[in-house]
Protein backbone atom coordinates (compact mmCIF):
# COMPACT_ATOMS: atom_id res chain seq x y z
CA UNK A 1 0.00 0.00 0.00
CA UNK A 2 1.14 3.23 -0.95
CA UNK A 3 0.74 6.81 1.54
CA UNK A 4 1.17 9.67 0.51
CA UNK A 5 1.45 12.57 2.83
CA UNK A 6 3.58 15.63 2.90
CA UNK A 7 4.03 16.05 6.39
CA UNK A 8 5.75 13.26 6.74
CA UNK A 9 9.21 14.13 5.25
CA UNK A 10 12.46 12.49 6.98
CA UNK A 11 14.49 14.53 8.86
CA UNK A 12 16.88 15.47 6.53
CA UNK A 13 13.60 17.35 4.94
CA UNK A 14 13.57 16.59 1.27
CA UNK A 15 15.30 14.48 -0.84
CA UNK A 16 16.77 14.99 -4.35
CA UNK A 17 15.72 12.20 -6.62
CA UNK A 18 12.91 10.63 -4.27
CA UNK A 19 9.74 11.56 -4.24
CA UNK A 20 8.32 13.97 -1.38
CA UNK A 21 6.04 11.99 1.51
CA UNK A 22 6.20 8.47 -0.50
CA UNK A 23 6.39 5.66 2.03
CA UNK A 24 5.44 2.12 1.36
CA UNK A 25 3.76 0.02 3.65
CA UNK A 26 3.12 -3.95 3.64
CA UNK A 27 1.40 -6.90 5.75
CA UNK A 28 3.86 -8.39 8.19
CA UNK A 29 5.69 -11.21 5.85
CA UNK A 30 4.66 -9.74 2.21
CA UNK A 31 8.45 -9.34 1.48
CA UNK A 32 9.16 -12.72 1.84
CA UNK A 33 10.45 -14.48 -1.26
CA UNK A 34 10.21 -10.82 -2.55
CA UNK A 35 13.08 -9.31 -4.88
CA UNK A 36 13.85 -6.12 -4.25
CA UNK A 37 15.90 -3.02 -5.72
CA UNK A 38 16.52 -0.32 -4.60
CA UNK A 39 18.45 2.99 -5.87
CA UNK A 40 21.02 5.25 -4.73
CA UNK A 41 18.50 7.94 -4.86
CA UNK A 42 16.46 5.82 -2.79
CA UNK A 43 13.72 5.02 -5.14
CA UNK A 44 12.62 1.25 -4.26
CA UNK A 45 11.03 -2.09 -6.37
CA UNK A 46 9.11 -4.74 -5.23
CA UNK A 47 8.00 -7.81 -6.91
CA UNK A 48 6.72 -10.50 -5.63
CA UNK A 49 7.74 -14.05 -5.54
CA UNK A 50 3.91 -14.95 -7.29
CA UNK A 51 4.93 -12.84 -9.92
CA UNK A 52 8.20 -14.79 -10.43
CA UNK A 53 6.09 -18.06 -10.62
CA UNK A 54 3.88 -16.82 -12.64
CA UNK A 55 6.17 -15.66 -15.01
CA UNK A 56 8.00 -18.96 -14.64
CA UNK A 57 4.17 -20.65 -15.91
CA UNK A 58 3.98 -18.60 -18.70
CA UNK A 59 7.17 -19.41 -19.70
CA UNK A 60 6.53 -22.97 -19.45
CA UNK A 61 3.58 -23.18 -21.09
CA UNK A 62 4.93 -21.36 -24.24
CA UNK A 63 7.61 -23.79 -24.43
CA UNK A 64 4.77 -27.10 -24.57
CA UNK A 65 2.91 -24.79 -26.86
CA UNK A 66 5.73 -24.22 -29.00
CA UNK A 67 6.98 -28.19 -28.80
CA UNK A 68 3.41 -29.20 -29.44
CA UNK A 69 3.40 -26.81 -32.91
CA UNK A 70 6.15 -28.36 -33.86
CA UNK A 71 5.04 -31.99 -33.43
CA UNK A 72 2.10 -30.98 -36.00
CA UNK A 73 4.18 -28.98 -38.40
CA UNK A 74 6.21 -32.26 -38.51
CA UNK A 75 2.98 -34.22 -39.11
CA UNK A 76 1.79 -31.84 -41.71
CA UNK A 77 4.92 -32.03 -43.82
CA UNK A 78 4.64 -35.74 -43.83
CA UNK A 79 1.32 -35.61 -45.16
CA UNK A 80 0.23 -37.47 -41.61
CA UNK A 81 -2.01 -34.54 -40.15
CA UNK A 82 -5.35 -35.78 -40.06
CA UNK A 83 -8.19 -32.97 -38.73
CA UNK A 84 -11.94 -33.83 -37.33
CA UNK A 85 -14.16 -31.81 -39.70
CA UNK A 86 -16.36 -31.99 -36.48
CA UNK A 87 -13.71 -30.58 -33.85
CA UNK A 88 -12.50 -27.93 -36.39
CA UNK A 89 -16.08 -26.79 -36.83
CA UNK A 90 -16.72 -26.72 -32.98
CA UNK A 91 -13.33 -24.96 -32.38
CA UNK A 92 -14.13 -22.51 -35.23
CA UNK A 93 -17.93 -21.78 -33.66
CA UNK A 94 -16.60 -21.45 -30.46
CA UNK A 95 -13.86 -19.10 -30.84
CA UNK A 96 -16.12 -17.21 -33.06
CA UNK A 97 -18.75 -16.82 -29.87
CA UNK A 98 -15.80 -15.97 -26.90
CA UNK A 99 -14.44 -13.24 -29.81
CA UNK A 100 -18.09 -11.89 -29.56
CA UNK A 101 -18.86 -11.95 -25.83
CA UNK A 102 -15.54 -10.53 -25.35
CA UNK A 103 -16.27 -7.30 -27.58
CA UNK A 104 -19.69 -6.11 -25.12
Amino acid sequence: MRVEDRNLNEAGGLQPGRAPGAYETGRAGSTVGAQITETAGGDRAEISSLAGTVSQAVAAHAAERAQRVEKLATEYRAGQYKVSARSASQALVRDALERKDAAR
